[in-house]
């Protein structure tokens, strides 16, 4: 019988799960705060419970639904990427990016997680599309990622999370009920929906089945390129949701949330910068009354594709107008930056090798519009 996992639970499901074994309901209270706590390691540390409901824990229960098999840091300790694996022996990545306070402004703290094991899509230009998908995460292991950051951000005094980005590994939406669930539970841990960034390659029908739950989570759309063509080898599911079906998911998702949707659109040199895609891409967001989030393409193992240079992602950013923000990535020297997460897996032979002959495609291809 596999265990229960704590964070599957709401506060008010997991007091019924207790008072269905004879215990008071506000015990749930007092486990959900050890369970955020610095140096908090199980059940048997909760000194404050009674003996019978840790021996019932411990027998019944998990702590956390994943293991910390390896942290690395970068950017002076601000940037820590953890390496987990499931029970069932899956291995994640998740990315925590503290933002200290300055010049008055409150600090942030960001946990970058992921929704599955690998990913299916196979962008060009992202680390884990060379994996292929190796599982849906549940609800309880996206949520423990949190929790896990949450931990390790109490230890050092710094407060709660107060950011949850599904940027990681995998398409958030191809686990959809899962990743909802998630959300709906990450709320009772005090992270509401306007705190949670939702990524998406663009599988419009879940986009506006999502814009039907009305959690009003921040949608981004990973766009990275302007016409048609180019995003089909950039982004294969661009073929089954081309650009002009994507922007009116956007559309149709900005009015029933009241939220501005994101293009995220990842800079490749010599793909994807020139000066017609800089100009495209500002009506595109326009269009949508969206924002832009430029991200110069960061190195991942065995591929040749570079971001452009520092002034040429300046001037492109000036084409497109003022909806438009360079976004640096963080952790980059410990591969936790924007599409380097790969866990510590080998990628599929045969998905590597076709995403390697699309890259050489790309190469030195004009990212204008085909003629």
């Amino acid at each position: 019988m596999t265990a229960l996992a704590l964070s599957s639970l709401s506060r008010e499901e997991l007091r019924r799960w207790l008072e269905e074994r004879g215990h008071p309901a506000y015990r749930a209270d007092q486990i959900r705060r050890h369970m955020l706590r610095a140096g908090e390691g199980g059940f048997a540390s909760m000194s404050d419970l009674p003996l019978q409901l840790r021996t019932e824990l411990e027998e019944s229960a998990v702590w956390s639904s994943l293991e910390v098999l390896a942290e690395t840091a970068a950017d002076r300790g601000l940037t820590q990427k953890l390496l987990l694996r499931t029970e069932a022996g899956h291995e994640l990545e998740a990315v925590m990016i503290t933002h200290p306070a300055r010049d008055g402004s409150r600090g942030r703290r960001t946990v970058c997680v992921s929704s599955q094991a690998g990913c299916a899509i196979g962008c060009v230009f992202c680390a884990t599309g060379r994996l292929g998908l190796r599982a849906n995460l549940t609800a309880a292991e996206i949520v423990d990622q949190v929790l896990e950051a949450a931990r390790r951000w109490d230890a050092e005094s710094l407060g709660r999370p107060t950011n949850v980005v599904l940027m990681g590994m995998g398409e958030p939406l191809q686990n959809y009920r899962q990743v909802v669930l998630a959300i709906h539970l990450l709320h009772g841990w005090g992270i509401y929906p306007r705190q949670v960034v939702l990524s998406t390659s663009g599988l419009v029908p879940e986009i506006l089945r999502l814009a039907e739950e009305g959690l009003g989570v921040r949608l981004a759309i990973s766009l990275h390129a302007t016409h048609d063509e180019l995003r089909d080898r950039l982004v294969p599911i661009n073929r089954r949701f081309p650009i002009a079906s994507l922007l009116d998911a956007a559309r149709e998702y900005a009015a029933a949330s009241g939220r501005r949707v994101t293009l995220e659109y990842v800079l490749i040199k010599g793909v994807n910068d020139d000066p017609g895609a800089a100009r495209r891409l500002g009506q595109m967001a326009a269009s949508i009354r969206g924002h832009v989030n430029l991200i110069p393409m960061n190195a991942i193992p065995g591929s040749d594709l570079r971001a452009p240079s520092p002034a040429a992602c300046r001037d492109f950013a000036a084409l497109v107008g003022p909806r438009a923000t360079i976004r640096h990535s963080r952790g980059d020297r410990a591969t936790a930056a924007c599409g380097q997460l790969r866990a510590s897996l080998t990628p599929e032979p045969r998905r590597e090798g076709r995403i390697l002959a699309r890259e050489l495609a790309l190469v030195g291809s004009p990212s204008g519009p085909p003629a």
